[in-house]
């Protein structure tokens, strides 16, 4: 029996993986509002990703709480900035999302070439080796995506 992979569970499930960093990293540049955010990951995406304000604002209700960020109201606005803690756990979220780069990368390379990357550095061209991969591999459509989250309500 052929296992049948479901692309746009898959492609849900790297979002969500990255939506927070995402977030962060877009009220690092500037101070924000969570209907400019939405709108910058879209133009961001060229148009291929718009989240919604049910993924947004409970990532940006968190971040505040964990105090990684912090809100002050301008014109009927929450308007969001980045602490230095918000500062330090980017720094910290972006060698994460590296590292899972490069593992995925050293993954799809054994598997579909044969080569053996199990040591722990890996290649050091790693990440570039999933731009090579066919573009099934790693092309996610997130237009007319449904916003879904898992048993405990996250994103």
């Amino acid at each position: 029996m052929e296992e049948k992979i479901d692309d746009n569970k898959m492609c849900t499930e790297i979002r969500r993986s990255f939506l927070k960093y995402i977030v962060l990293n877009i009220i690092k540049d500037k101070p924000t509002h969570g209907y400019d955010i939405i709108k910058t990951v879209e133009l961001r995406s060229n148009g291929r990703w718009t989240p919604s304000a049910g993924s947004i604002y409970p990532i940006l209700e968190r971040l505040e709480s964990k105090g990684f960020i912090q809100s002050e109201g301008i014109e009927r606005r929450k308007v969001y900035t980045i602490t230095p803690k918000g500062v330090a756990g980017l720094d910290r979220m972006k060698q994460e999302k590296l590292e899972l780069l490069n593992e995925m990368s050293r993954i799809i390379n054994s598997v579909t070439e044969g080569d053996d990357n199990s040591d722990a550095g890996g290649k050091a061209g790693d990440i570039q080796n999933i731009a090579q991969q066919p573009e099934a591999a790693h092309d996610c459509d997130f237009r007319n995506q449904k916003n879904e989250t898992d048993e405990n309500g996250r994103y």
